[in-house]
């Protein structure tokens, strides 16, 4: 029997072996490793001995040869430099778990010729590069430099401004060399203005890139959709793959985008996000989005975040004097607001979403703790391009930039590495990469940037557990079937129809001077506040609705209103990181889905966001849209 399982496993590791070689071990003498390729791994063992290590190809973000590094041979070596760089999951002290850059590297010195032992170090690149890239290859496949995948190209939207100020080290510093290990193709635009990314969306030819990447808060993504969406192709447009690195102070949707894979995020965000990001663009991986449409009298809007109206708008944009404290400032901003503590009058309401109890759900996942982290399954060149940001009209230009002309010159003096026999989990070994001193001037703006090569049904019928006297709305005029106010009516009566431009039809909205429809629930009270939200996160500090996901088609209203203390409050917020702060609502508020929404403020003028962007104050309608926009994104 054992006979038979071991005649069995040689020969499933005989043919799951694709490629095998005996490397040498960079800059450690004459150890020698015998090293394996499988559609799953890169495992290598010292010769004579029997204990394994392994780089997951789950962790591996890119691997690079002599070649690709642009490398010239020594006149007295004649071998060629194998390198993988992978970023594994690994347990923290006292933080959790969280990721860090592995430099493997193995000298390739089969043969006595230079040119031949980087002809096979190329072998193993393209057999690796193509298992990152999600292709099928097996020992007899023919790895040929033309069998390279193509290079992801990106866009990027840089806006220097965001958060504390630190986008731009945070580029420089962390995206750009794991952007270069991955071989990603880039164009970098850096913001100069409010309204800079809508204006380059809006206008721009968009199908040279494979996707846009924002590298700021939510803030710049918000600017990205509505540019997309303002477009006479926005059909085609905002199916444009999008991703976001976080750089701001909120950070939202990254925040559920990491919860939603199981990826840490709070030991060190931009490296997580950005490994996340990439391994999905070297697969070319997307997964759909929701996008709410909001209109107000006079203007519709898409956001792929929130709707936010009292206490957390007022928070949001009152604490922007407080941006350099990053993400404290909410915290700084909350406790302000909280020794005043407003309310505003108004109604609610909105179109149910049958079949779920959210409450029961939302339990039922916390339950469950955020789950095991996961890695997640996620190239060397370079390119420069100029951006003139004039306002009216857009110039790029591309040029290429060599990989030994001091910008990404990568050499064994310029970093540490890691031999196959001693990783490391710490940030110190990392490739440090310098910066072009040749600048680009366009039309007088210097501007340096850099770049290595179901459909929705309206819901019919009554829920039961909205009806008059429900303990979740006590004290507050609660109706099924209902009118908007008077002076509701006379100020959507009076103002201008909105500017609906170019979207898809909000066929589960009525219009803004009509009421709503029979089947929606109506809450006539005092606020305290009121957001709905489509994503679990609306900020890394702010875990509001942990049921949420990205594409489900519903969105997920919470509010609290008067009767709320300041303890409460209080309450709430300790637990905001958690996602349990809905169980502390009881009588004063309440956590539902819903389809679509509308709020008729009655209060006199105050606050309401979108995405954490300030909005015209009155009424606000809006309905989901499911899976409108395309996320970069892994399926897996």
């Amino acid at each position: 029997m054992a006979g038979r399982d071991s005649t069995q496993s040689d020969h499933t590791t005989a043919t799951c072996t694709i490629l095998q070689e005996e490397f040498s071990a960079y800059q450690k003498g004459n150890l020698r490793y015998l090293v394996r390729l499988t559609p799953e791994a890169i495992v290598y063992v010292v010769v004579g001995s029997k204990q394994e290590r392994t780089l997951a190809l789950a962790d591996v973000l890119g691997c690079h040869t002599s070649v690709s590094l642009r490398r010239k041979s020594a006149e007295d070596d004649s071998s060629a430099l194998l390198r993988v760089f992978s970023y594994p999951l690994k347990k923290k002290l006292l933080s959790g778990s969280g990721r860090s850059r592995v430099i493997t590297s193995f000298k390739v010195d089969r043969f006595d010729s230079y040119e031949q032992n980087c002809e096979l170090a190329e072998r193993w690149r393209v057999a690796v590069r193509c298992l990152l890239a999600g292709r099928t290859v097996t020992a007899e496949t023919e790895f040929t430099p033309s069998l390279l995948p193509p290079r992801p190209t990106l866009l990027v939207m840089l806006n220097p401004f965001g958060g504390q100020g630190k986008a731009k080290h945070y580029f420089e510093d962390q995206v750009m060399p794991m952007m270069a290990e991955a071989d990603i193709s880039l164009s970098v635009i850096t913001t100069e203005y409010s309204g800079h990314a809508f204006d380059v969306v809006q206008s721009t030819d968009l199908s040279s890139w494979g996707g846009i990447v924002v590298v700021s808060g939510d803030g710049l993504l918000y600017e990205v959709v509505n540019g997309l969406m303002s477009r006479p192709d926005w059909e085609q447009a905002i199916k444009t793959p999008v991703g976001i690195l976080p750089a701001g102070s909120g950070n939202g949707l990254c925040c559920s985008i990491n919860y939603a894979l199981g990826e840490p995020f709070a030991e060190d965000p931009m490296c997580h996000s950005t490994f996340v990001l990439l391994k999905a663009s070297l697969k070319g991986h997307t997964r759909p989005m929701d996008l709410m449409s909001v209109g107000t009298v006079s203007e519709r809007r898409y956001s792929f975040l929130s709707f936010q109206w009292g206490f957390s708008a007022d928070v949001d944009i009152e604490s922007e004097h407080y941006r350099f404290m990053g993400s404290h400032r909410f915290l700084l901003g909350s406790l302000h607001n909280l020794m005043k503590l407003r309310l505003y009058r108004g109604k609610l309401s909105f179109l149910p979403a049958e079949g779920v109890d959210e409450m029961e759900q939302a339990r039922e996942i916390l339950s469950q703790g955020k789950g095991v982290v996961k890695p997640v399954h996620l190239s060397h060149s370079a390119s420069a391009v100029a951006f003139n940001s004039g306002h009216d009209d857009t110039c790029m230009r591309t040029r290429s930039v060599s990989a030994t002309n001091g910008f990404y010159n990568v050499s064994s003096e310029r970093f540490e590495v890691e031999t196959p026999s001693q990783e490391s989990d710490t940030p110190d070994s990392q490739v440090t990469f310098s910066a072009s001193s040749e600048e680009e001037r366009v039309n007088g703006n210097m501007n340096s940037v850099y770049g290595p090569e179901e459909k929705l049904d309206a819901v019919n019928g009554e829920d039961n557990r909205y009806k008059n006297g429900d303990s979740h709305f006590l004290g507050a005029t609660v109706s099924t079937n209902q009118n908007n106010s008077k002076s509701s009516q006379q100020k959507a009566a009076s103002s201008p129809p909105p500017q609906h431009g170019y979207g898809p039809p909000d066929t589960l909205l009525p219009p803004m001077d009509q009421p709503v429809p029979s089947n929606w629930v109506t809450i006539e009270t005092d606020f305290v506040c009121i957001i709905v939200q489509s994503v679990s996160h609306l900020s890394d500090d702010y875990f509001t609705s942990p049921c949420s996901s990205l594409d489900d088609g519903v969105l997920f209203l919470s509010f609290l209103k008067t009767g709320t203390s300041r303890r409460q409050m209080m309450k709430v917020m300790s637990k905001m990181a958690d996602g349990s702060p809905m169980f502390e609502f009881g009588s004063c508020g309440s956590y539902v889905r819903c389809k679509a929404f509308r709020v008729e403020p009655v209060t006199p003028p105050g606050l309401m966001t979108l995405d954490g962007e300030k909005i015209d104050y009155g009424p606000v309608q809006g309905q989901i849209h499911q899976g409108m926009m395309n996320l970069i994104m892994p399926k897996d």
